[in-house]
């Protein structure tokens, strides 16, 4: 083989292999990089560290890494006494923040599937055992419960990961003057709402609605009217596991979720108050659509009307104030054009289907105000560390999907390249910076870099100029506006669609200068944005994206429903403090849980976001714009610790754990890595600016 001499790198001793920091390397360089991750990978060492960053490898499989014990360990450790481990990453966030009195964050970023949520799992577990908390409220068993329930009402099931994340949460674990935690909360934050709705084919509802079908028996069934449930796979907003032991699992995990709450303390009326809001939905879906008449007289009802009484006895609401609910808004929007009868059944379920959205927005809203009643107390602090987990880049053409990556994609694409921008600057911009203020040269010849900025402003850029609407090519930059605000205006404009949408965007980013960062699709209704530094392109599939960008005014009949039910344990969840004083039902699971964390009433730029623009115009994207923000600013204002998380296989996410019988399944890493590491998806995401 004849090799290029500039394609040829300089090679380590072997003795460095098994190195715990890279940047220990003699020769650093990406070759090297890799075969050190590799060679760590095969050894069992998931852990590797580069600098400050903490680099995870997800290892497909269960290993005996994290326990009580392990945990005593890392306890009290500097930084340079302890090995690559999520626990020493804590330790050391832990450590700055009682140094400094400055609060932390620990930040996980990565590829969905690649194991973010489990490390977040891992550092919250540490810090709760080995800082402590006041009179043991916060204890190990209460942070299991905590995940359990955030697994049940956020995570699905999607072709990238059999238990993904579906929306962002930031946990704030505050801190007293001796160090142990003296309040603890969480926040959730752009969760997938449309999930809620209508299934497309072969997707997944969040794993409660499943688990509260297989798992409620007895006097709970009876109560909910759940005693019959047909086994075909045909709801439209809740999906049933066909297989015996599926529903044998989904049933063991509710029995779980059910437990997590008696763990925490919570009112089991409140708890049941939620069941029946999860229950009325599955009973909306059975209760369906019909037109009644034709013509100018034409109405819309529900098909089922004895479904339909069960939900609404289950909601403590008359029928009557159920379907007005549903049905009595102005469905058409402002960006519609005028609507014929024939639209009318499509329009009568989008209306069900934004009801059903909002009830269970309430639900998740209700589940994170009882969290943090359990976990958030008054005691004085002085510092916090916040814990970030948020849906990883997405990307469904990396496992064969031919549909597209979706709107909702498009947000967990976009704050993934924020966070990206994010660890650029705190980690190149900044310290270069300094050096330049300290007046200190340092070697920059043959160094390459990528920056996520020009991708960001692409999605992002805010508009400068009121412009009219236009499609000519030669827009000053002045004039440019992204993605979001582009998506935005067109929902706002009469008679506009996606077509329109996709005109628009090409007038804004159809030029040379940014088809390294866009790119049309030949089919219709596509789009490339080159995500990751270039690395990972992303095919998005606009369907429906002018009108989801325009929050259906049935989505906030939920809470106005709610509130005035006639059953007192649903009623109590919206009346008075536990959820209104958090904003989160106001905005419809925009956000919920802003009450409690003292870190967050110090930095209040989530808060101030939701007092926008966007959400007075009810527009989703500059909701999403606007949260992004003050999710990045909270940060910024915290000393930021970087855990990347890393696929070794496409399909890693959907890697079983246990095997059938309950034992650890470790016959995934007995495959030697040159069969299991596929290089080059590795080499993608440690090394973007790579070629």
């Amino acid at each position: 083989m004849t090799v290029d001499e500039d394609d040829v790198e300089k090679m380590n001793s072997p003795s460095l292999d098994l190195i715990e920091d890279i940047c220990e390397l003699k020769h650093l360089n990406e070759a090297s990089l890799l075969h050190c991750l590799r060679q760590r990978y095969a050894s069992n060492l998931i852990y590797t560290k580069a600098g400050p960053i903490l680099l995870v490898v997800n290892p497909m499989a269960p290993l005996s890494l994290y326990s009580e014990k392990v945990v005593s360990m890392f306890r009290g450790c500097k930084t340079e006494d302890m090995p690559p481990h999520i626990y020493s990453l804590a330790q050391t966030a832990y450590r700055t923040m009682l140094e400094t009195r400055r609060d932390q964050s620990l930040v996980f970023m990565g590829r969905s599937g690649s194991g973010k949520t489990t490390s977040f799992r891992h550092a919250l577990y540490y810090l709760a055992l080995a800082a402590g908390s006041y009179n043991n409220f916060l204890n190990a068993e209460k942070v299991n419960s905590v995940n359990a329930i955030l697994e049940a009402f956020g995570n699905t099931k999607t072709c990238l990961n059999s238990n993904a994340t579906r929306l962002t949460q930031l946990l704030s674990l505050d801190f007293d003057q001796t160090g142990q935690i003296a309040s603890a909360s969480i926040q959730v934050l752009l969760p997938e709402r449309q999930r809620a709705g209508r299934r497309l084919p072969n997707e997944h509802s969040f794993h409660i609605m499943t688990r509260l079908l297989a798992g409620a028996c007895g006097s709970l069934q009876k109560e909910l009217h759940l005693e019959s449930i047909p086994s075909e796979d045909n709801h439209p907003f809740v999906s049933l596991p066909q297989k015996l032991e599926d529903r044998q699992r989904s049933a063991a995990e509710f029995v779980r979720t059910v437990q997590a709450f008696e763990t925490l303390n919570i009112n089991p009326r409140a708890v049941r108050g939620i069941w029946s809001i999860l229950a009325s939905i599955y009973h909306l879906g059975l209760a369906g659509v019909t037109i009644v008449g034709s013509g100018p007289t034409a109405r819309t009802q529900f098909a089922n009307p004895s479904a339909a009484r069960r939900a609404a006895a289950l909601l403590g609401v008359s029928l009557e104030d159920l379907s007005g609910a549903a049905f009595n808004v102005n469905a058409s929007g402002s960006s519609s054009p005028s609507k014929t009868l024939s639209d009318i059944p499509d329009l009568a379920w989008e209306c069900l289907e934004a009801l059903v959205i909002g009830l269970y927005s309430e639900a998740l809203a209700a589940a994170i105000a009882l969290i943090n009643k359990a976990i958030c107390t008054s005691a004085h602090t002085i510092a916090s560390i916040i814990l970030i987990d948020t849906p990883g880049f997405q990307n469904p053409a990396s496992c064969g999907s031919q549909t597209g990556a979706t709107l909702s994609d498009l947000k967990h694409n976009y704050l993934q390249e924020r966070l990206q921008l994010l660890f650029h600057h705190n980690t190149l911009v900044a310290p270069r910076d300094r050096y330049a203020q300290e007046l200190v040269e340092i070697e920059t010849e043959g160094m390459s870099e990528t920056n996520p900025g020009p991708l960001v402003s692409l999605i992002d850029k805010a508009p400068q100029n009121h412009v009219v609407r236009s499609s000519q090519r030669d827009l000053r930059e002045q004039d440019r506006r992204g993605l979001l605000w582009l998506l935005d205006e067109e929902s706002i404009y009469p008679n506009s669609n996606d077509d329109t949408f996709l005109e628009r965007l090409f007038s804004h980013y159809g030029d040379r200068e940014h088809q390294t960062l866009l790119r049309k699709c030949n089919g219709s209704k596509q789009f490339v944005l080159q995500h990751l530094q270039g690395t990972n392109p992303v095919l998005y599939m606009v369907n429906g994206w002018v009108r989801n960008s325009r929050e259906h005014p049935a989505i906030r009949n939920a809470g106005s429903l709610l509130q005035d039910s006639s059953r007192d344990e649903i009623s109590r969840l919206y009346i008075g403090s536990l959820t209104r004083s958090s904003g989160g039902i106001v905005f419809c699971g925009s956000f919920a849980g802003l009450e409690g964390t003292h870190s967050l009433r110090r930095v209040s730029s989530i808060r101030r976001s939701f007092t926008s623009a966007g959400v007075k115009r009810n527009s989703i994207m500059l909701q999403v714009k606007f949260t992004v923000d003050g999710i990045i600013d909270t940060l910024r204002r915290t000393g930021t610790h970087f855990v990347h998380c890393y696929l070794l296989q496409h399909n890693a996410g959907q890697q079983p754990t246990f095997s059938a019988s309950g034992s650890p399944n470790t016959s995934v890493l007995q495959t030697s890595s040159e069969e299991l590491v596929n290089i080059p998806l590795l080499r993608s995401q440690v090394c973007p600016s790579s070629p």
